[in-house]
C-alpha cells in the first residue's frame, strides 16, 4: 500500500519515491508510488499537482486504496525518484478549507445551520447551510466569530481516534466512513471529521472574508475567501476604490454615494433623451411622411440611412405606418446592415412575410415577423440595397 505521506506531514514539500506501478491510458500514463506526499482529489478538495523527478503531475486520484499521479510522459527511472508538490497550491487550498470548517462551525453554533454543500476550486469556494433566513447582520456575525477563532491562533490536530475517543468527541456531522475516521479537532471549538488537508493553526488561515450569499435551492449559499485568497481580493478592490475616488475627486469612503449620484443622473438622462428622440422622430416621420411616393392608394417610402441606431430606425417605422396607407421600407448601414419592411395595419393584400421569404433564395437574410412587419439583416450594405429594392418592385407589381 501507498503510505500517505501528506496526512503524516501536511507541510511536506518534497520527498522520494519508487514507483511501484505504471497504467497507461491513452494520453497519459496513472503512477502509483510507494509513499506520496501528493493529496488525490476527495472531500471537496481537489488534488495537489507538481513534479515527479522533473515531470509534471498533472492530477491526483484514488481508486481502490491506490493513489494514482497522473502524468504526460515517463520519468527517466523508477526509483529514488525527486518528487515536489506545488506548495502554493496545497497552502492555499489548506487555507480555504480549514476556513470553511471555522465557517460552518459559526453558522452552526450561531444560527444552527449545517453545511450540506462545499465546493473548493482554484477560483472561489462555497458552502451550502440549511439556514434560509441569513440577512446582512447575520453574515457579519458568522464573520466576525470566524475571524475571532483566526485572531485566537487555536491548535488544530488532525488525527485518527479510537472508538472510545470517537465517542466522547462532540462531532458537528456524522462521518460518512465506518472505520478509519480521520478528525480534524480546532481546539475544542469544533470537531468534525474530515479527509482534507489543513494547516496547524487557525492563525495560519489568515482573514476570512465572505463575498456574497444567496439562496439557493431551499439553502443558503456562502462564497468566501481566505488568506492570500482575502489579500488578493482585497487588493483589487481597494485599487478600484482608489482609482474611482482619483477619477471623481473625492475620499475613498464617499465613492459609492458619488456613483449613486452619477447613476440617477444618467438615468435622468437617459430617460429625457428618450423623449427628446421620440419627439424628434415625430416630427421627422411627418417630414418622411410628405417624401412617400404614392403609388395607387399607397404612400410608399424606400429609404437608406448611413448611421441611424436600428431600434431608432424601427421606431420611425412605427411612426409612419400608425397613418393608414403607408408602406415603410426602411434599411440602416451603421455597424452592420440592417432593414425593417412596415405596413400600415389596415393593409391586407401586401404580406411582408412572404416578400422576406420570397427573397432569401436571393441572399442570406437573418430575422423574419409577421404579415405587417418584417425585420432583420443581411450580410453587406449591397444586399440590404437589393433587398430594399427588391421589396420595392414586388410592392408596385
Amino acid at each position: 500500500m501507498c503510505k500517505k505521506l501528506y496526512y503524516e506531514n501536511t507541510y511536506l514539500k518534497n520527498f522520494t519515491a519508487n514507483i511501484v506501478e505504471i497504467k497507461e491510458e491513452k494520453d497519459s500514463f496513472h503512477l502509483v508510488l510507494d509513499k506520496t506526499a501528493f493529496y488525490p482529489e476527495g472531500g471537496g478538495q481537489p488534488s495537489d499537482m507538481g513534479f515527479i523527478e522533473g515531470v509534471s503531475v498533472n492530477y491526483v486520484y484514488t481508486q481502490k486504496d491506490k493513489v494514482y499521479h497522473v502524468v504526460d510522459s515517463l520519468p527517466s527511472k523508477k526509483d529514488e525518484l525527486n518528487c515536489s508538490i506545488d506548495w502554493s497550491r496545497r497552502f492555499d487550498f489548506m487555507q480555504q478549507h480549514t476556513g470553511q470548517h471555522i465557517l460552518s462551525a459559526c453558522v452552526d453554533k450561531l444560527y444552527g445551520g449545517k453545511t450540506v454543500g462545499f465546493h473548493l476550486s482554484k477560483d472561489y469556494t462555497t458552502i451550502d447551510v440549511t439556514t434560509q433566513n441569513l440577512k446582512d447582520k447575520h453574515i457579519q456575525r458568522i464573520e466576525q466569530l470566524a475571524n475571532e477563532i483566526v485572531f485566537a491562533n487555536l491548535t488544530i490536530n488532525q488525527f485518527y481516534p479510537d472508538s472510545d475517543t470517537l465517542k466522547e468527541l462532540p462531532l458537528r456531522k456524522t462521518p460518512s466512513v465506518d472505520e478509519d475516521i480521520r478528525v480534524v479537532s480546532i481546539d475544542s471549538f469544533d470537531h468534525s471529521p474530515c479527509g482534507g488537508t489543513h494547516v496547524d493553526r487557525t492563525g495560519e488561515v489568515g482573514l476570512i472574508k465572505i463575498k456574497t450569499y444567496e439562496k439557493t435551492r431551499g439553502k443558503t449559499r456562502l462564497e468566501f475567501v481566505c488568506g492570500n485568497r482575502a489579500y488578493n481580493d482585497y487588493l483589487i478592490k481597494n485599487n478600484q476604490i482608489n482609482s474611482l475616488s482619483t477619477l471623481l475627486s473625492i475620499k475613498d469612503s464617499q465613492v459609492y454615494e458619488a456613483v449613486e449620484r452619477i447613476y440617477n443622473v444618467n438615468n435622468s438622462n437617459k430617460k429625457e433623451i428618450n423623449k427628446l428622440q421620440s419627439e424628434l422622430i415625430f416630427y421627422e416621420g411627418e417630414k418622411l411622411y410628405n417624401e412617400c411616393i404614392s403609388k395607387g392608394n399607397y404612400k410608399i417610402l424606400k429609404k437608406t440611412f448611413e448611421d441611424r441606431d436600428f431600434q431608432n430606425l424601427r421606431t420611425l417605422a412605427l411612426n409612419l405606418c400608425s397613418k393608414a396607407d403607408v408602406i415603410a421600407l426602411l434599411g440602416t448601414k451603421k455597424d452592420k446592415a440592417q432593414f425593417i419592411l412596415a405596413a400600415s395595419k389596415n393593409i391586407s393584400n401586401i404580406n411582408m412575410k412572404d416578400i422576406v421569404n420570397n427573397l432569401r433564395s436571393k441572399m442570406t437574410i437573418n430575422g423574419g415577423g409577421n404579415n405587417h412587419i418584417c425585420q432583420g439583416g443581411v450580410n453587406s450594405t449591397d444586399d440590404l440595397e437589393l433587398l430594399l429594392s427588391l421589396s420595392y418592385d414586388e410592392i408596385i407589381s
